[in-house]
């Protein structure tokens, strides 16, 4: 099975699934490449895979990738913020490269735009030499919502090695024109790619919840994905990243999986007008 687009799987959609495993799956599934949760981030229920802690897991992750061609991406995820030590995912960062990743994806939780491109220029200070480029994520419920905000702190940061990851819902729920994404002016070179209901919650709360438990998967929901992908660089990699757990469980990952990789392959199909 196999798409004409750059296709990969995150590790979200399927967060219960161990590296190594998710990696088998995504190959059955069709996708080229996976990203990769190794940097854990707390939250409820979240299984740790720290890889620069764990040598037999780095091995069992490299096993996988050998045995089935597929690519790792990108790992997640390193969070900005006040006290945030640029220094500590230094080891994090290696473990990564050591299996051939080529970005890592962060966030930001500090309102203080300097602070935060400062940190953003350290963390590419250390990604450099290990061929990583720090892909910037405007979230939603973040202190960094939006596009337009996203791009002014890496331009501000200086660093070739920097770039922003575009999420469709994240970009739905920022209200911003999908124009706004051909002003950008720094790399996009990645997207994860999601559905959810057209109508987004003015509740922070609810919008973290669908963000993380009601995901849908392209061409199921209410983003005008036809309106905005266009607007991003045509060599792009689409990601799936639709975290639902309760319809991941119902389905099994394995279905689940080629479900996201049929689904997201017919969206495009439609939204670029390309026969199947």
């Amino acid at each position: 099975m196999q798409s004409e687009f750059r296709l990969s799987l995150a590790h979200a959609t399927l967060l219960s699934l161990a590296p190594a495993d998710l990696i088998r799956v995504a190959h059955a599934a069709g996708f080229s490449a996976v990203g990769l949760r190794l940097i854990p981030i707390g939250l409820p229920g979240e299984r740790p895979f720290a890889i620069e802690h764990d040598p037999a897991g780095a091995r069992a992750i490299r096993d996988a990738l050998d045995e089935t061609g597929v690519r790792l991406l990108d790992v997640e995820l390193i969070r900005i913020t006040d006290s945030t030590n640029p220094q500590s995912y230094g080891p994090a960062l290696k473990a990564a490269a050591a299996l051939g990743a080529q970005f890592a994806l962060a966030n930001v939780y500090t309102a203080d735009n300097g602070r935060a491109s400062a940190t953003l220029a350290q963390l590419c200070e250390l990604a450099a030499p290990l061929a990583i480029t720090l892909l910037l994520e405007p979230v939603s419920f973040s202190d960094v919502r939006t596009s337009r905000h996203a791009a002014e702190i890496v331009r501000a940061c200086g660093r070739p090695n920097a770039g922003l990851l575009i999420d469709t819902l994240h970009q739905h729920s920022s209200g911003e024109s999908p124009a706004v994404l051909e002003e950008l002016t720094v790399p996009v070179p990645l997207v994860h790619i999601n559905d959810a209901p057209a109508k987004v919650p003015v509740d922070v709360e609810a919008r973290r919840r669908i963000a993380r438990e009601e995901r849908l998967l392209p061409g199921e929901g209410g983003i005008d994905l036809a309106a905005m992908l266009p607007h991003l660089p045509r060599d792009v990699v689409y990601a799936v990243e639709a975290h639902n757990p309760a319809r991941a469980a119902a389905l099994g990952p394995a279905a689940y999986a080629r479900l996201a990789f049929e689904k997201t392959s017919r969206c495009l199909r439609t939204v670029f007008g390309r026969s199947s």
